[in-house]
């Protein structure tokens, strides 16, 4: 009993073995893809939009601080009172603070906005992906955006070039 409790396991895992060598695995890089399709223009437009207002809200935030250091300089030239000095420090401070949170603020937006402005590329592009790949039999696709495939044996199963094509046609 045991040994044909043995005979059957080490049937079964010869079987997934074999099943596992017979699937073919792709390779594609989403960032070509990405750079290759007509709405990331329109995309990086709407971001580059963004990163102005912010640009130009922390221009002027700058500039505000140089002020405030230029006064307090003047004021402790001139000898001002410490309560005065203290009054620009905290003003200054309080800019320096303001700068930081729009900082964070437009970093947040652009990184929500490029989600946003994205994702119904990525989703066209996994569409593609998965009917290139199932054309040409693949059973599995991996990104290689990050250059996480260290080696592959053979370069025609990177797929970028045919899915390049496909978004083209549509």
């Amino acid at each position: 009993m045991k040994k044909l409790i043995l005979l059957f396991t080490l049937t079964l895992s010869v079987l997934f073995v074999t099943e596992a060598q017979a699937q073919k695995v792709a390779t594609v890089n989403t960032q070509v893809l990405i750079d290759t399709m007509p709405q990331k223009d329109s995309a990086d437009l709407k971001l580059a939009a963004i990163a102005q207002v912010y640009d130009e809200k922390l221009r002027d935030l700058q500039m505000e601080m140089q002020n405030k250091q230029k006064e307090f300089e003047a004021k402790v030239n001139a000898k001002a009172s410490q309560s005065q000095l203290e009054l620009l420090q905290k003003s200054y401070e309080r800019l320096v603070q303001e700068y930081k949170e729009t900082e964070e603020m437009g970093t947040n937006e652009l990184q929500e906005a490029r989600v946003k402005l994205l994702q119904p590329l990525i989703e066209i592009i996994k569409k593609s992906v998965g009917d290139v790949a199932k054309a040409k039999g693949y059973a599995h696709v991996i990104d290689n955006a990050q250059g996480i495939v260290l080696w592959s044996a053979s370069p025609a199963d990177d797929i970028t070039a045919a899915v390049i094509a496909q978004l083209l046609k549509k």
